[in-house]
């Protein structure tokens, strides 16, 4: 973890060059790999876009472009810097200011003359929020996938047993109207095959009834069957 913070992208905007080389110099010699300084804050708001830092040392009081008006600007768009931290520095420690700059964005403060203890403890700990904000959003977003998985598996599983509910609807139906006439009329040509009497029919046109009727119902039975073999799938 340690590695991590020390990779973070840092950018200082001071319109100072002495405060600029004192963070530097403490940012250098604390392992911190990749940090970037500015000290025209006209340029503040293109270099944030394009360098991306994931902590801010801000001067609040610069000329033509002041601390206040960055972090006005950034309020602008939250969602393109997420994970983003805004260290002030400051030499006016008035409760105003202070209440200004976090209702500005800031998520806390360095007061000007620096105290090199202080800077590097500030530093590291929002730097830490940063990582842990960082690796809930991984774990979000790893979550949000699999979530997705399950519902897509779910809709499949659900597909299938719709799919099979509507062939065993199907195979209800056949059972009870189509298997039923033939049946019905199987069934009549049987009882005049036992009535002793002359029924007006010969015993071959009864034949022929059982016959056609038999066929019927076996076709029929092969495609409940091969509608229950689809319902299984």
């Amino acid at each position: 973890m340690k590695e991590d913070l020390k990779d973070a992208r840092i950018l200082i905007i001071d319109d100072t060059l002495a405060n600029i080389e004192v963070l530097e110099n403490l940012l250098m010699m604390k392992g911190y790999t990749n940090v970037k300084s500015l000290s025209d804050s006209t340029l503040a708001l293109s270099t944030i876009k394009e360098y991306e830092p994931e902590l801010i040392l801000l001067d609040l009081m610069m000329p033509q472009v002041s601390g206040f008006d960055i972090m006005e600007e950034l309020k602008k768009v939250p969602s393109a810097f997420p994970l983003m931290r805004i260290l002030v520095l400051t030499a006016d420690i008035t409760p105003e200011s202070k209440k200004k700059a976090l209702s500005g964005g800031a998520s806390d403060f360095l007061t000007k003359p620096f105290d090199l203890t202080e800077v590097d403890l500030r530093i590291r700990n929002l730097l830490y929020t940063v990582f842990l904000l960082s690796q809930l959003t991984n774990q979000n977003i790893i979550l949000e996938e699999k979530v997705k998985e399950r519902t897509l598996e779910l809709e499949k599983n659900l597909a299938a047993i719709e799919l099979q509910n509507k062939a065993l609807r199907e195979i209800s139906w056949i059972q009870s109207h189509v298997v039923r006439a033939p049946l019905a009329r199987m069934m009549g040509a049987i009882s005049l095959l036992e009535i002793k009497d002359d029924a007006g029919v010969t015993q071959e046109e009864i034949m022929d009834i059982v016959i056609t009727s038999a066929n019927e119902i076996d076709k029929t039975v092969r495609e409940i069957s091969a509608k229950s073999a689809q319902a299984n799938v």
